[in-house]
């Protein structure tokens, strides 16, 4: 377990860096690893994550792809350093800025959310506005094992998200059935507008906000950038409206308000499809990790059910 770094550990790691001078430290709420606010003398603080799971994400690969970014007037991440020796504390980190606000998920009940859901929307076109140049995961300086061809990216994924789905349990008979469909409807895959940049995990733990001078809730900053990749915009706003409305009914119609038309020539089609994917994929996560027990009957197991009647829109 990551334990909190001290202020002498942080005074001379900042130092080196030229960061300023560290005076308190807090432990950040939320997300799989740790991270700790750093106060600094000035006023000012700084943000340091931690990377405790080896076969997690490369601290570098999120810099990589907070930089990506840099050119865009949006209040995101920004990586200030990144240290993966062990020298300095007993695990991996990076120093990154510190963005004001609260997350959106502390706000559900707020009655102002529907305004930062239709702001997500238009964040979230803003981010698919950044073409790149093939499909693929990030590392630390481009894209890995590039793919220049959609259908062959999400043919990749759809092989892979079936056999983790079985491995994990997933019934065969369901696994093989959607299968079936996703593999008639490729084509829907092939008519991407291209790679662009993609959050993949676009959802309203990640999304800061805090009040402006008129009581209006605004968002002040988008962290986390673990899973950002290089794949298709429809794919991306699919799995950011099927996580919006897992955690608030309602949710994603405000979302795709603020994001507006969607670049595809059968946009329901496409966006049902590629959530039929990232439906089978968050199962077998949950599963992998323990959230849904052996045997337990699970929602998302339903919906699949449903699609696999439906055969789609």
């Amino acid at each position: 377990m990551t334990e909190t770094p001290t202020l002498a550990e942080l005074r001379t790691i900042l130092g080196d860096l030229g960061l300023g001078e560290p005076v308190a430290v807090t432990e950040l709420a939320g997300g799989s690893n740790k991270a700790f606010r750093i106060d600094l003398a000035d006023g000012a603080a700084v943000v340091l994550k931690t990377y405790d799971d080896l076969g997690a994400t490369l601290p570098a690969s999120e810099a990589y792809a907070s930089r990506l970014l840099a050119g865009l007037d949006m209040p995101v991440t920004h990586y200030l350093a990144v240290d993966e020796s062990l020298t300095r504390l007993p695990f991996r980190f990076a120093l990154t800025n510190h963005l004001p606000g609260v997350t959106a998920a502390s706000l559900r009940d707020d009655p102002g959310i529907a305004d930062v859901y239709r702001q997500m929307g238009v964040l979230l076109r803003r981010l698919h506005a950044v073409h790149l140049l093939a499909f693929g995961h990030f590392d630390a300086t481009g894209i890995h094992d590039p793919v220049p061809d959609n259908a062959i990216s999400m043919q990749r994924t759809a092989a892979h998200a079936f056999a983790q789905f079985r491995k994990y349990g997933g019934d065969p008979a369901l696994a093989d059935r959607l299968a079936r469909i996703v593999a008639a409807r490729a084509e829907l895959f092939a008519q991407s507008g291209g790679p662009v940049f993609a959050h993949d995990d676009f959802h309203v733990g990640n999304i800061l906000s805090e009040r402006d001078a008129d009581g209006h809730l605004r968002l002040t900053g988008l962290i986390d950038f673990g899973n950002a990749r290089a794949a298709d915009a429809v794919s991306d706003l699919a799995k950011t409206l099927f996580m919006a409305d897992h955690d608030a009914r309602g949710a994603s119609a405000h979302i795709r308000a603020g994001y507006g038309p969607v670049g595809h020539p059968d946009p329901e089609a496409a966006l049902w499809l590629y959530t039929l994917l990232h439906r089978v994929v968050m199962w077998w996560c949950l599963r992998r990790v323990g959230a849904i027990a052996d045997g337990v009957h699970d929602p998302l197991i339903a919906d699949l059910s449903q699609m696999a009647k439906e055969g789609g829109p």
